[in-house]
């Protein structure tokens, strides 16, 4: 789906979620721009996705679509330098977590795509859904220790997720979070049609930037999924330097910092090399207002003893820029201060 048409189509609901407005004379223009301050009123991811939240969960389907639509196209991104597609994917996903989704996310997702039979975001969200309940019946056990017929039912629900993905619309196929949930799909797969690293690598060359498709491939190259932290570490290493920065930059900061982030992991169990990292979260402070990353460098900074580099980075965050989320586990402001 082209830019053009996301924002025309974004016109179209927002002149109908004002539907007073239109009524009385309002523009669609007038009604877009509604549209557009609701879905990026704010500069920050999580706030953005909390507001999508509430949509979704208010069943104000057309304001819903409204938002994301905007989200998807919008010139610029969030204080993280994610694009606001990311806040799109992150709210399905938060929604509908794999394993534990509501099962009465079906009821919602039907009532959704009853009111608006063209959404493609109703469409994800019912791959979003059968990829959590896959899980379900996984469970978040190791592999040694889940049942036959759980395998089963899992390697079942997923044959068919790929399946239908594979023949979603060409308007959904055509964005960055059809291409995000397909890799989940077939990196969990043991037999897909398409390889986790054909769909990958087809992604990051569309959409370079959409870093949710890196952040997601991480995640199956650790230890607990029979990775390890060499393969991380080499991973991270060659896409931080195909992105572009400087070999210490801001990338290589920031996909470490996710990998932490999901796996709770110390980070000196990696192979994160700490000079380096320094340098690029020095570079994500200096390009991204986003809060999180100033907590990140103190908090990482007390894991490896800097105390130096800790004081100057409590230093710089106000304290209404305090993210308790963004610290390593087993460290905080008041743990640290020592």
């Amino acid at each position: 789906m082209t830019a053009r048409r996301f924002r025309q189509r974004a016109d179209a609901w927002a002149c109908a979620l004002a539907l007073v407005g239109c009524v009385f004379g309002l523009t669609a223009q007038t009604a877009r721009a509604e549209a557009v301050a609701d879905c990026m009123g704010t500069a920050e991811q999580d706030q953005a996705l909390q507001r999508l939240q509430t949509l979704y969960r208010q069943e104000q389907f057309a304001k819903l679509d409204a938002a994301m639509a905007c989200l998807m196209t919008a010139p610029a991104g969030f204080s993280s330098g994610k694009p606001g597609g990311a806040a799109v994917y992150w709210m399905f996903r938060r929604q509908m977590p794999a394993p534990g989704a509501d099962p009465m996310e079906a009821a919602r997702i039907a009532r959704w795509r009853q009111q608006l039979p063209a959404s493609m975001f109703a469409e994800f969200a019912g791959y979003r859904l059968q990829y959590a309940n896959a899980w379900d019946a996984r469970g978040m056990s190791t592999a040694d220790r889940v049942g036959q017929t759980a395998w089963a039912s899992f390697d079942a629900q997923l044959t068919q997720a790929e399946a239908g993905m594979l023949e979603a619309s060409a308007e959904l196929r055509g964005t960055p979070i059809w291409h995000t949930l397909l890799l989940a799909v077939v990196q969990d797969m043991r037999s897909p049609r398409r390889t986790a690293d054909a769909v990958f690598q087809e992604g990051i060359g569309k959409w370079p930037d959409f870093y949710d498709l890196h952040e997601l491939r991480l995640t199956r190259l650790v230890p607990r999924w029979g990775g390890s932290w060499e393969t991380v570490d080499a991973a991270i290493d060659r896409w931080a330097k195909a992105s572009g920065t400087a070999p210490g930059g801001a990338r290589y900061a920031q996909l470490y910092l996710s990998v932490l982030d999901t796996t709770g992991t110390d980070p000196r169990q990696t192979r994160l090399a700490w000079p380096r990292m320094k340098a690029g979260l020095e570079e994500l402070v200096g390009q991204y207002p986003d809060p999180a990353f100033k907590n990140a460098a103190a908090s990482i900074a007390c894991v490896y003893g800097d105390v130096a580099y800790h004081q100057a980075s409590m230093r710089r965050i106000a304290a209404a820029e305090a993210r308790p989320a963004a610290w390593i586990r087993g460290t905080s402001p008041a743990a640290c201060a020592g």
